[in-house]
């Protein structure tokens, strides 16, 4: 049976408020052997390892979104640092750059992110990166981290480019500093050319997938809550745009994941 991997949600979220727990069952029956739930601030960091301590497909990490960059406090940081010593957590993340709605100011926003890879080497962990607005600005901070980070030149890339929304050529940057590309379910709407270009065109040992769950749900349910039992969708669109099977890029983008965050398949669907 082939399986999938979610590698980027946000079931913590009140959008579940009403059926978090139907949400990963329904996920797991649609074959997502994983889910990574990530945490943007101090309460939804929390919810992530809280959900993860009830169902072993989820895999939880920790880290400060941009747009909260302006509230992230010293205190804040000295618990980020305890949620990423905790065994559990599978990476720093989501952090990054949003110079599209800017609700921080960018030199805060630096600082912050700064400051959350410094932890990432530190502590030997990938990074889960948004990037709006700040595709070219974010590589300047990016680049001497994938240097700095013990990950390099390991079997284990550095981090992941989320829901990746720049151009091919910036992706390929990405993928020459060590980083995975992740795709969400947007591949599938039709005006987003760009996104079935990097994943026709990116090798296929450097792409994963993701929900983002509970937004940008795939074409067929736009204006609906998204959740990662539709991960499929995005996974079908790319095996589309590379004139591939679908199992042949399940099994890809899972076996990507397994290896960036260092866990083991629960069962022998995915190919070594």
């Amino acid at each position: 049976m082939t399986v999938l991997f979610d590698t980027h949600t946000h079931l913590q979220l009140s959008a579940f408020d009403s059926d978090r727990d139907e949400a990963v069952r329904r996920a797991i029956d649609a074959s997502v052997q994983y889910m990574v739930v990530c945490g943007d601030d101090p309460p939804s960091c929390q919810g992530a390892f809280d959900l993860a301590d009830k169902h072993d497909a989820v895999l939880p990490t920790a880290g400060y979104h941009p747009h909260e960059a302006a509230n992230i406090t010293e205190e804040h940081f000295a618990m980020l640092r305890a949620w990423s010593q905790d065994d559990r957590c599978m990476a720093i993340g989501e952090i990054g750059l949003d110079y599209y709605r800017e609700l921080s100011p960018r030199d805060v926003q630096r600082r912050v992110l700064e400051k959350q890879l410094d932890l990432a080497v530190e502590r030997a962990l990938p990074v889960l990166v948004h990037s709006r607005g700040a595709e070219d600005e974010i590589a300047e901070l990016l680049e001497p981290y994938a240097g700095r980070s013990p990950l390099r030149g390991t079997e284990r890339e550095v981090g992941i480019m989320h829901c990746f929304g720049g151009t091919l050529e910036q992706a390929r940057r990405y993928v020459d500093m060590g980083f995975l590309v992740s795709l969400a379910c947007t591949v599938t709407y039709p005006k987003n050319e760009e996104a079935r270009r990097i994943a026709a065109e990116l090798p296929m040992d450097k792409l994963v997938i993701e929900t983002d769950s509970p937004f940008l749900p795939p074409q067929e349910r736009r204006g609906k809550r998204n959740e990662p039992a539709f991960v499929s969708a995005g996974a079908q669109a790319i095996a589309g745009a590379r004139g591939v099977s679908f199992d042949e890029v399940a099994d890809a983008t899972t076996r990507n994941a397994l290896r960036l965050f260092a866990v083991e398949a629960r069962n022998e669907a995915v190919p070594a």
